[in-house]
């Protein structure tokens, strides 16, 4: 299939939700109430064909990616998959935001007058206002705290507590006008300003602790709310550069060939890379349905298409082993990650500087366990609720913490953001003194990218040191 037909096809893919026309000869442009995107080829050595789609709200990017435009089957699967991506948007989560005040009286209104504008602006935010006294009561499940002008004196308070959500204090000038328009700005710019300034906190403190000579070229894969996100990164001596994200509804390791495909085939005119370091899931989607990953096989299989070496961990061990790296508090690292909605999970684990992976790297995938002690409970993703995820991750925390006894275990589980509810839940099985520090991780996207690279740099260093203890002998 060439460019103009794939246009073509795709042109002919209306549907009465949402618009399609034709920019020019290499654009298609596709929006709906609450999404745009586009379809565009580029023609370079081969064409290639890009596929993005944002969130009109705040323009955050929710399906993201290139790939080679030469088997007809996979190209129309993935622009069906970005028409699911923009229909999911419509049923999306909305950013919970708290406005609060002495007695919660004056920001009633405000908050009345900000979901209104919220509806016009199609913005993904409902406003609460609550009064001061029940602030960290309701703050659970809130993203971004607003404090009212009178009680800004709180903000340094309410941040040290609730150091996980964004606490702004609102200017005088737009709380005195109530200029809606202008809060909603506000919130997306420190949003935008936060994620920034994070991401770069602890690319520096990652950076301190790499010295290498390797250059390294990463993915990594991790299981997000209905859909799929693929960082890409070279490390050039410890020092990550040229990034981009990839973003869709499935996994399958043919996205992992698109990524190399395109952006390997391309930095290696520019840099001598000398291995490509890859983690994913435990559980892959293939042509014959969804299968239970061979790291080794699909390495080695890689690596015989790409020429180059290639090596493949489960991206829940690369999260765990990035986290280790960056601090220097803890010797005994757990990391479980709960996809929502999703009834099992998969963990990392890192024993005095020991990645244990297991002899199948079966270490961490706990599905195993939930049959056992939920029987007849249904394994289907997306469906479980906030009670029920709270029960498996409990049992599967118990199980980490009887055998590994780790001294912190990183929680990712966007239904169970309260570590002190899990901590009282755990309390009812177990001596609380013997519970592990519990911290709540929403964004893992650097610890997994260092932790990748690093198991990149020391299968390239085992290679080395068996190739010269057979040439020895």
């Amino acid at each position: 299939m060439n460019s103009t037909e794939y246009l073509a096809w795709i042109l002919d893919q209306k549907e009465d939700d949402f618009q399609i026309r034709q920019e020019n000869e290499d654009t298609i442009m596709i929006e709906d109430g609450c999404c745009e995107g586009a379809v565009t080829i580029y023609h370079l050595e081969m064409e290639i064909a890009e596929l993005r789609l944002s969130r009109k709200s705040d323009g955050e990017n929710i399906f993201f990616l290139h790939f080679e435009l030469k088997d007809e089957a996979h190209a129309k699967g993935l622009f069906q998959e970005m028409i699911t991506a923009m229909r999911d948007q419509r049923n999306r989560q909305t950013k919970e935001i708290l406005l609060s005040c002495t007695s919660g009286f004056t920001t009633s209104f405000f908050a009345e007058k900000l979901n209104e504008a919220a509806v016009l602006l199609s913005a993904d935010m409902h406003f609460q206002a609550v009064p001061f006294s029940r602030l960290y009561e309701e703050a659970d499940n809130a993203d971004v705290i607003l404090l009212a002008p009178q009680i800004a004196y709180e903000a340094k308070k309410v941040t040290e507590i609730l150091n996980d959500k964004l606490v702004l204090t609102i200017p005088a000038q737009i709380f005195a006008s109530y200029d809606t328009g202008a809060m909603i700005t506000l919130i997306l710019q420190e949003t935008e300003k936060e994620k920034q300034k994070e991401k770069s906190r602890k690319t520096a403190e990652a950076m301190r602790y790499v010295e290498n000579n390797a250059c390294i070229f990463v993915i990594n894969m991790t299981n997000d709310f209905r859909r799929i996100r693929y960082v890409s990164r070279l490390y050039v001596k410890g020092k990550g550069i040229e990034n981009e994200e990839f973003i869709k509804c499935s996994h399958t390791v043919q996205d992992i060939r698109d990524i190399l495909d395109i952006r390997l085939c391309r930095l290696r005119k520019k840099y001598q890379i000398d291995a490509v370091a890859i983690s994913v899931p435990g559980i892959l989607s293939g042509s014959r349905g969804v299968y239970r990953v061979n790291y080794k096989e699909l390495a080695d299989k890689l690596a015989g298409e790409y020429g180059i070496p290639v090596f493949v961990q489960h991206n829940t061990s690369a999260v765990a082993f990035g986290y280790y790296i960056m601090q220097d508090k803890y010797d005994i690292v757990s990391y479980h990650s709960q996809p929502r909605g999703a009834r099992i999970g998969g963990q990392g684990i890192v024993y005095q500087g020991t990645l244990l992976s297991g002899s199948h790297h079966m270490a961490g995938e706990v599905e195993v366990v939930y049959p056992r002690f939920f029987p007849g409970q249904p394994e289907e993703t997306h469906s479980a609720t906030a009670e029920e995820t709270m029960q498996a991750l409990v049992c599967f925390l118990l199980t980490n913490i009887a055998v590994v006894d780790p001294q912190v275990i990183l929680v990712r589980s966007e239904l169970t953001p309260d570590m002190d509810a899990v901590r009282a839940e755990l309390g009812k099985y177990m001596d609380p003194n013997n519970i592990p520090d519990l911290i709540y991780v929403r964004d893992i996207t650097e610890y997994a990218c260092l932790g990748t690279m690093l198991y990149g740099i020391y299968k390239l260093q085992e290679a080395a040191r068996k190739t010269a203890d057979e040439n020895r002998h």
